[in-house]
């Protein structure tokens, strides 16, 4: 009797199954690849991110860059906003009609995307198919699982790891104990006069910073400026109430400056951009090289004590 029932259960479970697949699979195309949109991504202006109806994040375009505008005032990561917009030009081999919008739990989407003034919600998927109901102007659509995949756990996620935006241009770099700048034909280092030296992140060290007259060539310059212009940090995070160790004042080639609070340096390189309050976390040997400069060639010298 026991083996009849659980017989039964496998087969009333596989009908279920098989029924949930007919309700959920994709109509056959009758047609081309349906287009979701009109907009180029070229085109887009505006992004808004929400989740389960909540607001996530906004986004804006200036210029050529993206920058987000809610939950922080920072510069967007381009790759993470070209994953978002890459729905603009998605297709689907099939439509159905918004009033089935329960059907494929549209009803409370799970997360929604807003480019410009098109609204896609996003909704139950088809493990069958591996796509996921969209809907998007009065239509459903069965979409790639990666279009929903691009929006981020957290909106920190969005943000661009680099501590510079992208059209900043350093000229000056102050630290503690020692200055690089661009005398307007090459970068050098001079000893500074700074409140505090840097402590470097080798168990109790510091580096003494070298005049100059090293030999170091432009190209090592180069290199180190970019790491602060481009260098992508392992994570950013909101600020906490740390107290920064040291400062760093950065001056731009249009005149502004930057202050950057050096929260920690081992066993990762945190550096804090209270105007943005955000933190960018760096691996410690890469936050290692963004702290020495290139004419620092000494052997590391323990502390005095």
């Amino acid at each position: 009797m026991r083996k009849r029932w659980l017989t039964l259960g496998v087969l009333m479970a596989g009908v279920a199954a098989l029924a949930l697949f007919v309700w959920l699979k994709p109509a056959t195309p009758r047609g081309p690849a349906l287009a979701v949109s009109t907009i180029k991504i070229a085109d887009a202006r505006s992004l808004r991110i929400e989740r389960k109806g909540l607001p996530f994040a906004m986004l804006e375009k200036r210029g050529n860059d993206w920058f987000m505008l809610e939950p922080f005032a920072a510069p967007a990561d381009a790759f993470h906003v070209a994953r978002l917009l890459a729905v603009l030009d998605a297709k689907s081999a099939a439509q159905y009609a918004a009033s089935d919008a329960a059907k494929f739990e549209l009803t409370a989407p799970q997360a929604t995307i807003t480019i410009n003034e098109q609204r896609f919600a996003f909704g139950a998927i088809n493990n069958v198919t591996r796509e996921q109901y969209v809907l998007t102007q009065q239509q459903i659509y069965p979409l790639e699982l990666r279009f929903a995949a691009a929006i981020p756990n957290d909106a920190t996620g969005l943000i661009r790891r680099s501590v510079l935006a992208p059209g900043d241009q350093p000229l000056r770099f102050e630290f503690g104990a020692f200055i690089v700048t661009h005398d307007g034909k090459k970068w050098i280092t001079t000893p500074g006069g700074g409140e505090k030296p840097v402590a470097m992140p080798a168990g109790g060290e510091q580096r003494i910073p070298m005049p100059a007259g090293g030999d170091s060539s432009q190209d090592d310059y180069n290199r180190w400026v970019a790491q602060w212009r481009e260098g992508s940090a392992l994570r950013v995070i909101p600020v906490d109430q740390r107290t920064p160790e040291t400062l760093i004042h950065i001056t731009l080639k249009d005149g502004r400056n930057i202050e950057l609070g050096v929260v920690q340096t081992a066993p990762e390189l945190i550096v804090r951009r209270a105007d943005l309050s955000l933190q960018y976390v760096f691996v410690g040997d890469i936050g290692a090289q963004m702290m020495a400069p290139p004419m620092v060639r000494e052997a590391p010298k323990p502390l005095s004590k």
